[in-house]
């Protein structure tokens, strides 16, 4: 009979020894918020890890496949997630472990030959689906889609979304829903709400947790290649492709270059590979400058945190000016002046 038990991250031996476990699986370990083990003899032979409501690391040596292990960290991970208030969740694992999560009550959201994310609780992607499905209405013509941060808006989307807006009868603007970045997502969102909300052909859509979240996408957060990116990118790729885009009769998605960020640029390449096979088209739209200089969230935050507001103005839209001279405006400018 096997027995988790929670894994001491204040302690280098076990984080170490936890590091060399996960590295047999070619995974990296990234300090997730618990870990759970189980040993034999002394010797970690399974593992499962929760950052938020997203349970990874999920692996147990080969020699013990089959004897229940991964079924007794789940169980106990579980626990310390309702113990946290989430009602829903999510895992990344590899395919060979399918039967093991289905048999416990979860469901597949999609799977590529390297990793598998499935869902438990009470949300789920129908639910989701659905209920953009009821705020797009019936299609009018050629439909496209953007997905952005807007972190924050700046000229550079705007003009990116305008551009798209010129070759389509509707546009779906999808704003990344984790709450990871400077600007908070509810802002980030009325933002963008509030500069389109004179255009009836642009919808503005919450991403919820299928687009380029934690869940799906958790090296955009990170912003740096690793071993895994390829992995997670071609899941997330595949998620918009094969579902979303699928469910929601998009024809056209659209891209901001980009010059500089590795993981975009891998993201931007993977995603073009995997929509054309799927006869979606997708177009990658060259980034305006101001004084040689593409024009990004990041420049923006930049010009903030040295206080050169005026500069910043000018490349940003009304509702962002606007929003920096509200009261949650000016906590986010003093959160960027702070920052390292």
């Amino acid at each position: 009979m096997f027995f988790s038990d929670e894994l001491n991250i204040n302690n280098p031996i076990e984080v170490e020894e936890i590091k060399k476990f996960l590295n047999i699986f070619n995974v990296e370990y990234d300090y997730p918020d618990k870990t759970y083990v189980i040993r034999d003899n002394g010797e970690i032979i399974a593992t499962g890890s929760a950052s938020g409501n997203i349970l990874k690391y999920f692996f147990a040596k080969c020699t013990y496949s089959g004897q229940g292990a991964i079924g007794i960290i789940y169980n106990s991970l579980l626990e310390h997630i309702i113990e946290k208030g989430y009602n829903s969740y999510f895992i990344f694992t590899t395919p060979n472990n399918k039967a093991i999560f289905e048999s416990l009550g979860l469901n597949e959201v999609y799977s590529t030959n390297s990793v598998m994310l499935l869902e438990g609780g009470f949300y789920n992607y129908n639910k989701w689906i659905s209920n953009v499905k009821d705020t797009l209405g019936y299609k009018k013509g050629k439909r496209g889609a953007i997905i952005a941060n807007c972190n924050p808006m700046t000229l550079g989307h705007k003009y990116l979304m305008n551009t798209a807006l010129e070759e389509v009868d509707e546009l779906i603007i999808f704003i990344v829903e984790e709450d990871l970045s400077i600007v908070p997502f509810e802002d980030r969102y009325n933002i963008v709400s509030n500069e389109f909300k004179d255009n009836g052909n642009v919808k503005v859509i919450k991403g919820g947790p299928y687009i380029i979240s934690r869940g799906t996408f958790p090296t955009y957060f990170i912003k740096q290649k690793d071993k895994m990116l390829d992995i997670y990118t071609e899941l997330d790729a595949k998620i918009f492709a094969y579902k979303i885009a699928n469910d929601l009769e998009i024809d056209i998605r659209f891209l901001g270059s980009e010059p500089k960020d590795e993981v975009t640029l891998a993201y931007n390449k993977s995603l073009k590979a995997i929509l054309e096979e799927e006869d979606i088209e997708i177009k990658i739209i060259p980034r305006i400058e101001e004084g040689n200089m593409p024009i990004s969230a990041s420049y923006v935050r930049h010009l903030i945190k040295e206080n050169r507001m005026e500069e910043a103005y000018e490349i940003l839209p009304k509702s962002t000016i606007e929003f920096l001279n509200s009261e949650n405006g000016f906590a986010v400018i003093n959160k960027i002046k702070n920052s390292n």
